[in-house]
């Protein structure tokens, strides 16, 4: 058997679909085959696998025997799963895989909310839809891809504003501009990189930056304007923090670090945006024998799995999952019921990790290093 997995999902997701278009199609009329050969034909891990033969259980497509396998239930005896004609679309600048583990982890949890309420969840990427001027593809993706509503994630200016003004019922998975009444869900970007500047400060730190990418994004706007009220509400009267962009690459980090360093009074404290700028940070760093935090104090945005195998552990702002899934699932559900939505602008508070990578500054260190 070959199987034919899309991009459009989790890989649990993908195995039970490629799963149950086999048994549809009468490949296994009784009973699936066993663990071992399902997962050397899919080429899945075994853990991969169960989770896909618990979705298929839980939709009543089989049956775990005992002792015996998986017997595969006949379609007239299945119970019978909700209308299919509810559907949300969840836009992306890139396919889920693509982005960072955290909104994989995120959306996975949006979908399982969904599904429990008999609504499917189709994923829609592409970065035409994420240019200067992207009316004419968003207008064709909305005709052909006919949606109850849309989940807006890592969105720019001109989606939110050409979903704004078609009056098409959408949640923003992030912060929403100026202007666009648009229900949002985004973590209190404003307040943690505010709380980040006061960590750095309370530490010693009187040269601060925030490294981030070069973006029109109402969350990064927020986080800017965060950090720069933290280090302004210093009582010691210290430098306006340097506002160091990038264009995403890793030599674009590279330059905009080496930019800082340049500087005759570089910078002891930086918060990163984004848990992949962190990475390409700390190397930087340590290809010029800058230790983290003898020489240099970083702080992260955002978080994701990866960074609690970092040593020293990163000091960073978390959110769980299933936390942030629920709070976007809440005004999709007033949406989709034709109901307003009671708290259009909600900001999740995250929890900071300390971690270990803030010290009080090591001057001389840094100047012998550079």
């Amino acid at each position: 058997m070959t199987s034919s997995l899309g991009n459009f999902s989790t890989l649990p997701h993908q195995v039970a679909a490629a799963l149950r278009a086999e048994i549809d199609r009468g490949a296994w009329p009784e009973w699936l085959p066993g663990e071992r050969p399902l997962t050397e034909s899919l080429r899945v891990s075994r853990k991969t696998l169960r989770k896909a033969l618990a979705q298929l259980q839980h939709e009543g497509v089989i049956v775990a025997k005992q002792g015996l396998g998986h017997r595969v239930v006949t379609p007239s005896a299945r119970p019978k799963m909700p209308a299919a004609n509810v559907s949300v679309g969840l836009l992306t600048p890139e396919s889920i895989e693509n982005l960072r583990p955290y909104t994989a982890l995120w959306v996975d949890e949006l979908r399982a909310l969904l599904f429990e309420s008999g609504i499917r969840l189709a994923i829609f990427s592409g970065h035409r839809f994420f240019n200067a001027k992207p009316e004419s593809a968003l207008r064709q993706l909305v005709r052909q891809n006919l949606q109850s509503a849309w989940v807006l994630a890592h969105t720019n200016h001109p989606i939110q504003r050409w979903f704004h003004e078609q009056r098409i019922p959408s949640v923003i998975a992030g912060s929403c501009h100026l202007g666009q009444e648009i229900p949002s869900v985004d973590k209190d970007n404003f307040a943690c990189c505010r709380h980040a500047a006061g960590a750095l400060l309370r530490a010693g730190h009187t040269r601060l930056a925030y490294l981030t990418r070069q973006s029109q994004r109402a969350g990064d706007i927020e986080s800017e304007s965060g950090f720069i009220d933290g280090v302004k509400r210093s009582t010691n009267h210290v430098p306006d923090p340097i506002i160091a962009r990038h264009d995403g690459t890793v030599a674009g980090v590279n330059r905009a670090l080496a930019r800082l360093f340049k500087s005759a009074v570089p910078p002891t404290g930086i918060l990163v945006a984004n848990p992949v700028y962190y990475l390409s940070a700390i190397t930087f760093l340590a290809q010029r024998g800058l230790r983290v935090p003898q020489d240099i104090s970083l702080v992260s945005r955002d978080d994701d799995s990866f960074l609690g195998y970092l040593s020293p552990e990163p000091a960073r702002y978390t959110l769980n999952a299933k936390v942030h899934a629920k709070r976007i699932f809440t005004p999709l559900k007033s949406l989709l019921r034709g109901e307003p939505v009671a708290n259009p602008v909600h900001r999740i508070e995250p929890t900071f990790i300390s971690g270990a990578s803030i010290a009080s500054p090591g001057g001389n260190a840094l100047r012998g290093a550079l």
